[in-house]
């Protein structure tokens, strides 16, 4: 019977180190499942963090540019209100300017017809006028005088500076010169 025992403990002993190398072998099998596991998470892990603390200084980056260009906007109306108040001004000194010049120029064509008004009358009076004074009829308009002599008719329009012939009176001119003038009476008949 000893050997039967003796057997029955070494089977018990050879299967309890089966059992045991088995459990161990699938606790370390287990083991390093969890350590890959644990790996494959942590390198996860690393990489998520990794792309996280990108994404913040991303942000950072852009939080910096979006504060400059804020800046940047800021200084732009900034200026942009100067600008427009200063064109505002501008515009004021052009139409005060503007209407001055408007002023100056009615009064200095009103004055400038009033002298050639005057000059037109006075003109037979001048030294350098070429007719006889005396024998200008004043007419003013087309045509300033008409000189009746006795060797001719003679018809003279008063100019000053730079000023043109209207284009009535190049038409009279024209007439003249191509000797168009006649003379005509008419006579009234007393009722």
């Amino acid at each position: 019977m000893l050997d039967t025992l003796a057997v029955v403990i070494i089977v018990a002993l050879v299967g309890s180190s089966i059992f045991q190398y088995v459990h161990n072998r699938s606790t370390r099998r287990q083991l390093q499942e969890y350590k890959d596991l644990f790996e494959l998470a942590d390198t996860s892990q690393r990489e998520t963090q990794a792309k996280v603390e990108g994404l913040f200084r991303d942000n950072a980056r852009k939080d910096i540019l979006m504060d400059r260009s804020a800046q940047v906007i800021e200084t732009v109306n900034r200026k942009n209100v100067e600008f427009t108040e200063e064109v505002s001004g501008l515009k004021s000194q052009v139409n005060f300017q503007e209407e001055q010049y408007a002023k100056l120029f009615s009064q200095k064509k009103s004055s400038e017809v009033r002298t050639g008004k005057i000059t037109e009358q006075i003109a037979p009076f001048l030294e350098d006028y070429p007719l006889n004074p005396k024998t200008a009829r004043f007419i003013g308009d087309p045509i300033d005088f008409v000189h009746f002599d006795e060797d001719g008719v003679t018809f003279v329009e008063v100019k000053s500076g730079k000023s043109q012939l209207s284009k009535k009176q190049r038409m009279i001119r024209d007439l003249i010169k191509e000797g168009k003038v006649e003379f005509t009476i008419y006579r009234v008949e007393g009722k």
